[in-house]
């Protein structure tokens, strides 16, 4: 099993007698509780929009940083970000660099962590304006469980939705766009999108400023440096991805409708229906699923629905791999659950990411009958689909859908047939650079 280290301001993280990190597992409760009393939200109208011209399609831990850094150096006038988790100082630094050149930088942060707020800290001196989520880890107004949302906004033009957070993993700093295999960083399998319309951006800077105003109402003062760093320690991956994939950018020969997928508001109205329509496949990687919470229930039987309605279905599920031990007898009733409710069998529908090759499985997508896409943030939880902001967006396009298949398939090829459990404990020699990764709590718990 990892190793799970609380750090607080600074201080040395569980070391032994010599200085020797401790190789034993650690329980540390949650940072934020997530079960806080919500004010009453009012759902928003999601229309949909109309893009023409060129997408980008992109994955970590391949081209993420590289499609984000390209894009935030070329940043004009401002950079709107709304993200659940920000740790990871190479991109710090590329908001730096932009607002030196006069960019506006605005962020809003679920804060949770001592370096967290370190980032958000730093960034607001630096001139950044910077808001904390009206989530239950505001000390102001909590209207969502999570500020789960990983939505960019860059000029007023551009609009980036993924599935990842900007943590050492979810955008590992691998400059070149598909990585080198000489200096590869390891990371989480994670996805993206880049659109260019200016309506679709004023869309989610809507949302944006709306949130920022949910917390900003009689707030007396922001959130002060009080929470601890919750990571795991645990051995690296030893190899690298069986293939690496650069961004792909889709230049479009017709109009492209694209719906936006949000929570609390239209999730459950929207993704449903559009599994249960499905007719020849529904792939999907999810960094777990919940199989007897509600919301999940409903979805699960749109699967159901789906090949009860077509016997031929090709439905394929990769999900993220087990942290603790104790949360394998869990994962093990959640299979049977799948299993003989849902007709949902380990190995052929079911499998977990190759931790070989990946720190984890991160990703929320659904690819539907090789043109059907949802690249979002929405894992499958009740939180994450109906008491979370989350965003995502859906398209149907067969070239987008092919990408991301290709990347899919790749991950299938290797992924487990068997449930593994939580990872070997490490061995005291073992954590030394190069041989150890760090996984920050936004990464793994559930949300």
């Amino acid at each position: 099993m990892p190793i799970v280290v609380t750090s607080v301001a600074g201080q040395p993280e569980a070391l032994g007698r010599k200085g020797k990190r401790k190789v034993k597992h650690v329980f540390v409760a949650e940072l934020v509780p997530r079960n806080c009393t919500l004010k009453t939200y009012r759902k928003k109208t999601i229309p949909s929009f109309t893009v023409r011209g060129d997408v980008i399609a992109y994955a970590s831990p391949d081209s993420t940083f590289a499609v984000t850094k390209r894009l935030f150096d070329a940043a004009t006038k401002s950079i709107v970000i709304g993200i659940y988790d920000f740790t990871a100082d190479h991109i710090k630094q590329l908001l730096v660099a932009a607002m030196n050149r006069g960019v506006k930088v605005e962020l809003m942060l679920d804060l949770d962590g001592r370096k967290e707020d370190d980032v958000f800290r730093d960034l607001e001196t630096l001139g950044a304006d910077c808001t904390p989520a009206p989530s239950c880890a505001s000390k102001n107004n909590k209207f969502f469980r999570s500020s789960h949302e990983k939505f960019i906004v860059i000029d007023d033009a551009l609009i980036m939705v993924q599935s990842g957070n900007y943590s050492d993993h979810s955008i590992p700093l691998n400059v070149v766009d598909g990585g080198e295999k000489a200096t590869f960083k390891p990371g989480n399998r994670d996805m993206g999108l880049v659109m260019r319309s200016k309506p679709m951006a004023k869309f989610f800077r809507k949302v944006f400023n709306a949130d920022v105003k949910l917390e900003l109402t009689g707030a007396e003062a922001l959130p002060g440096t009080q929470r601890a760093d919750t990571f795991l320690i645990e051995a690296a991956p030893k190899k690298i991805p069986s293939t690496l994939f650069p961004s792909k950018t889709i230049t479009l020969t017709s109009p492209l409708t694209v719906q936006p997928i949000l929570s609390p508001d239209n999730y459950m109205a929207v993704v449903p229906g559009l599994v249960a329509s499905a007719k020849k496949s529904i792939l999907i990687q999810q960094q777990y699923i919940k199989a007897t919470q509600s919301h999940i229930v409903t979805l699960l039987t749109a699967i159901k629905t789906a090949r009860t309605n077509n016997p031929q279905l090709d439905v394929r599920i990769v999900l993220g791999k087990i942290f603790n031990k104790s949360d394998v007898p869990k994962e093990q009733a959640n299979l049977k659950e799948l299993a003989t409710r849902f007709g949902l069998k380990l190995g052929k529908h079911i499998r977990y990411v190759d931790e070989t090759r990946f720190v984890h499985l991160h990703n929320k997508l659904i690819l539907i009958d090789g043109d059907g896409v949802l690249v979002s943030s929405q894992n499958w939880s009740n939180a994450a689909v109906s008491e979370n902001r989350e965003a995502g967006l859906w398209l149907e396009n067969r070239r987008i859908n092919g990408y991301f298949k290709k990347i899919f398939e790749s991950d299938w090829s290797t992924a487990s047939k068997k449930l593994k459990g939580a990872p070997e404990a490490l061995a005291p020699q073992a954590v030394t650079p190069g041989k150890f990764v760090r996984v920050m709590a936004g990464d793994f718990r559930e949300v």
